[in-house]
């Protein structure tokens, strides 16, 4: 069951996707306070390197879908060449910055834990994307989570907390 972050009172999360989405969209106010207190050292955040793979894409999709109100998909589909080379430019410095970010630690995701994605989903029934957060989350030892995907409820070991 998720709770609200404004109810976290501990200092390690872990941060799926939507949250840096949110904050380099500007989409939630709760994501831009967190950040800040990620950047004061109040707490120490995790994410994957998945998380930027994701995020470029779904950044890459958004802007698109910003400037031809169309399905972005399509439109990445018809012109991939010309949709990178116009969007990505402005991407590429946001990613840099949130490598960078203070307090974030990026886990590797690696060969071996391949394994371990496939028994969480097996486990947990979790999206292959999901069970390897969960993989990233075990190496850093960081159960407590922020995300929209109520999938990660099934895991006991897992506290999630939503922005809104």
């Amino acid at each position: 069951m998720s709770k609200l972050l404004t109810e976290f009172s501990g200092n390690r999360l872990y941060l799926d996707t939507m949250v840096p989405y949110a904050l380099l969209r500007g989409l939630e106010s709760t994501a831009q306070r967190l950040f800040e207190r990620i950047h004061a050292g109040e707490i120490v955040a995790y994410s994957s390197v998945l998380t930027f793979d994701e995020l470029a894409y779904r950044l890459l999709l958004a802007l698109i879908k910003d400037q031809y109100q169309k399905s972005p998909l399509d439109r990445l589909r018809a012109d991939e060449e010309g949709m990178i080379s116009l969007f990505y430019p402005r991407i590429a410095p946001k990613l840099t910055q949130l490598r960078n970010f203070p307090n974030l630690n990026l886990v590797d995701v690696t060969p071996p834990d391949i394994e371990a994605m496939s028994k969480a989903m097996l486990q947990y029934h979790l999206r292959p994307r999901d069970a390897l957060h969960l993989v990233a989350m075990q190496k850093s030892q960081c159960w407590e989570l922020v995300s929209n995907d109520a999938g990660f409820d099934r895991v006991p070991t897992v506290q999630r907390y939503v922005l809104t």
